[in-house]
């Protein structure tokens, strides 16, 4: 690091002002600031902290610690007061706004390597563990100075709505640092429902929007709610979908209700978000991931690392300045996803058309993509065989064919009988109690929804387990189906 190996830990998944004040501060520094999502404040979580070199936790009120095993590793540990003017502080800290009616305005920001992380995102992997992103300086001001503005027409007389988590790359880089870099106005909204999104989309009379396909199909829903009180708002003239594909009929009827049009972007934590988008200038392709943008380069590979020809089925590599640095302290991941030559392997199968149009097919890792969040079945299935009555677990995401997403888990029960058999007075365990020991062990959005026990999990002459299977009839959209084009 540049002289400063202090990073920060900003935990507030809600998202308030104080993350505009947190996240600007702390770049500006030349500090790293890192959001990450905990478990739960029921049970510690210190994930996120064990690749720090420079340990140090900054926990919530009601977040449990384990103070002996702090200090044993030699973390220093402070914690946040309870909410109100007389709340017990941490030592050496200041209330906000103590701090900025001593503001100057002569502050000057530290000089920084560009190369040297700005923020460390933590995303799933398949081995359960998250990782830390380092996504530096130089991927961030690209991301905003390329391209973002080969992709739409942003100005400082946009305002943007800020209903995305910040603790993700999507909101992170999509709305909140590329509406400090052009000035923009941004609308944050720490309580998400169909009915308020659509409320301060009104109110403020919001030009830009980055959201899920979940969220335009809810607002789509109300807008065809003839009783309702808000009114449809006309001023959005940029609308960016990501996370997983919108379907084609909810795209051309919400151009239609709100005057606007959506454009659908494909990025990773790892290239600092959108690195092409179908739908630019007006051209899309059904099904596609569209085109790359300034700036940035794609190919389709194949195993031996290989470019492959058009219509060809290989994994994606993306190569641009927006590329991560690496991930924190894991060199051997890194090493798995970043080439010699500056490529990074996606990890997504696909093809290119003889258009230059990207499409994806398959996913060579198991990421489960649900509502825009990432998710492990790895991490999810380790957590679930802890439960005494789990034997093994497998984890997938069901879509059922009106576009709702289920992420369920299969588990088979463990017995104490002969071959796993149930001994007098024993039961699967019911949906409540696995729902209950996730609520303590997952965070929210990694939780499944449904729990469906079976006698054994479906699995290959080598012992892996068939997901395809498991899915049955409930074909994931997200993979494009080659044959029916």
């Amino acid at each position: 690091m540049a002289g400063n190996e202090t990073w920060r830990l900003i935990y507030n998944p809600d998202g308030d002002t104080a993350d505009i004040v947190s996240y600007g501060a702390s770049i500006a520094e030349g500090r790293i600031a890192g959001k990450y999502q905990l478990s739960t404040t029921l049970v510690p979580d210190t994930l996120v902290i064990q690749k720090s070199r420079e340990l140090g936790i900054v926990a919530g009120a009601d977040v449990v610690v384990e103070k002996e095993l702090a200090a044993s590793q030699k973390i220093a540990v402070a914690r946040l007061p309870r909410q109100g003017r007389n709340g017990a502080r941490p030592v050496g800290t200041v209330q906000l706004a103590e701090l900025t009616s001593k503001a100057s305005s002569k502050f000057k920001a530290a000089e920084v390597d560009p190369d040297e992380p700005a923020v460390l995102i933590y995303t799933s992997g398949t081995t359960g563990n998250p990782k830390g992103a380092m996504v530096t300086h130089r991927n961030l001001n690209f991301q905003c100075t390329t391209i973002v503005k080969s992709l739409i027409d942003f100005s400082p007389d946009d305002r943007v709505i800020g209903v995305l988590p910040l603790y993700h790359i999507y909101g992170l880089a999509n709305a909140l640092i590329v509406s400090l870099h052009y000035g923009a106005c941004l609308v944050l909204m720490p309580q998400y429902s169909p009915q308020s999104l659509l409320e301060t989309i009104e109110k403020h009379q919001a030009t830009m929007m980055p959201a899920i396909p979940s969220m335009y199909q809810l607002l789509l829903g109300l807008s065809r709610i003839k009783s309702r009180q808000t009114k449809i708002p006309k001023s959005l003239k940029h609308c960016i979908s990501g996370g997983a594909p919108l379907p084609l009929a909810v795209l051309k009827d919400f151009a239609e209700a709100f005057s606007t049009t959506i454009m659908e972007g494909y990025g990773l934590t790892e290239s600092t978000s959108s690195v092409c988008a179908n739908g630019v200038g007006g051209r899309f392709k059904d099904g596609s991931i569209g085109r790359p943008a300034e700036g940035v380069e794609m190919k389709v590979v194949g195993e031996d690392g290989a470019e492959l020809p058009d219509g060809q089925e290989g994994e994606i590599a993306i190569r641009s300045t927006t590329i991560f640095r690496g991930y924190w302290n894991n060199p051997a991941a890194t090493a798995q996803v970043l080439d010699a030559d500056g490529w990074f392997h996606s990890g997504d199968l696909g093809y290119r058309d003889a258009d230059g149009y990207y499409f994806i097919t398959d996913r060579k890792k198991d990421i489960i993509i649900s509502h825009g969040y990432n998710i492990s079945p790895r991490e999810v299935e380790e957590v679930l065989a802890e439960h005494p009555k789990v034997s093994e677990a497998a984890v997938v995401n069901l879509v059922s064919p009106k576009g709702e997403e289920t992420v369920t888990a299969f588990v088979v029960p463990k017995f104490s009988g002969p071959d796993n058999t149930p001994a007098a007075g024993e039961e699967p365990p019911s949906h409540r109690e696995l729902q209950e020991y996730c609520e303590l062990h997952l965070a929210p959005y990694k939780r499944p929804r449904s729990y469906v026990v079976l006698s054994a999990l479906p699995k290959s002459a080598t012992g892996k387990v068939l997901r395809k299977e498991l899915r049955g009839d409930a074909e994931d959209k997200r993979l494009i189906d080659r044959s029916a084009r």
